[in-house]
């Protein structure tokens, strides 16, 4: 086993090092009084002498506590702030979306059209509580034990309403108002939905290029193929909801998620399926309402050169995990490519 924490909560054994991101190193860990396998984040001391790191960390902890949703990673126990913070999540085993691409490349159409509904509805509950995600992709949806979708790592999340008109994201899946320096809004995330739909219904991204620069100019400038043309069988309809996703123009998309949901069911043949909890269980139809969390800082943007994962040279295109994981799980998702 790698080296231990200086701190490990009350009630949790470690069984292995998972790896580690901007602000936290992960643990495959046993919470014994439930018996039960936990994906444990302990805060790495550097946080201590980093403001802005520190308020990523306490904002994580914040907003992931606050969801419960069959598709979002689920939060079981945590403490933002001091030297016994840490966040306690579930363990995902199918590891993540990013990975099963890789592995699989172009998905049957049915399961890649599902699995794009699942993160669309776990998006749908983070804005409705009043949550702005700010990085989706498919590194940071992970694949549950039955192979559910579920959205995760909140590290660049913010509540709506703060103000957080710092560029942060990954240059594959940001919106192009985003690029151009403005704040990111529920439209945005619904652009970063829209590039992860045509990258999981096609095989393909949309938006390709070697640099920073090179994936800012795509978004600004260039349009993706007709997502038809890449894979006949989407259809029309599906492939039409897609492309009003990914407008370049933020009035020109769906203006929320329960637009989108109801435009996508629509066109792929899906029915909405009751409200549940993480657990599975029925909810309550009314909506979790908002509370505000800590204001964020001005970091730099999260993809300072955004290579291409899937070319080399390589170095992490999304700037955040440094390490593979050892077992399926990875709260910061596996880059495609990484050596």
């Amino acid at each position: 086993m790698s080296e231990l924490p200086a701190y490990v909560p009350p009630g949790f054994e470690l069984i292995q090092r998972l790896g580690a991101g901007q602000t936290s190193v992960v643990w495959l860990a046993t919470e014994k009084a439930r018996a039960r396998e936990v994906a444990l984040k302990l805060p790495k001391p550097s946080l201590q002498n980093d403001p802005l790191l520190r308020r990523m960390f306490e904002n994580e902890v914040h907003i992931t506590l606050k969801l419960d949703h069959p598709n979002v990673v689920r939060a079981y126990d945590g403490r933002p702030t001091g030297p016994q913070a840490f966040l306690s999540l579930e363990y995902c085993p199918g590891g993540t979306l990013d990975q099963l691409l890789l592995e699989r490349g172009r998905l049957p159409l049915e399961r890649a059209r599902d699995l794009v509904h699942q993160v669309a509805m776990g998006l749908d509950h983070t804005h409705s509580g009043r949550v702005l995600h700010r990085d989706v992709k498919p590194a940071n949806v992970f694949l549950g034990a039955a192979g559910e979708a579920k959205l995760g790592d909140f590290g660049t999340g913010t509540f709506q309403g703060e103000d957080a008109a710092e560029r942060v994201g990954t240059a594959f899946y940001m919106a192009p108002e985003v690029f151009e320096g403005i704040a990111t809004s529920v439209r945005s995330d619904v652009y970063s939905l829209g590039v992860l739909a045509y990258e999981v219904l096609s095989g393909e991204r949309p938006f390709v290029g070697d640099t920073y620069d090179a994936l800012m100019f795509a978004h600004l400038h260039s349009l993706p193929r007709d997502l038809r043309a890449v894979r006949p069988e989407v259809g029309k309809a599906l492939a039409s909801v897609v492309a009003k996703a990914l407008s370049r123009d933020p009035a020109r998309r769906y203006p929320d998620l329960p637009a989108f949901l109801a435009a996508y069911r629509e066109a792929a043949g899906l029915v909405a399926p009751p409200r549940t909890g993480a657990d599975g269980a029925p909810i309550a139809s009314t909506q979790a309402t908002g509370r505000g969390g800590p204001r964020r800082g001005d970091p730099t943007p999260a993809v300072p050169d955004a290579r291409d994962e899937r070319k080399p040279p390589g170095g992490p295109a999304d700037g955040d995990a440094q390490e593979r994981p050892a077992r399926g799980w990875w709260p910061f998702g596996r880059r495609r490519g990484d050596g």
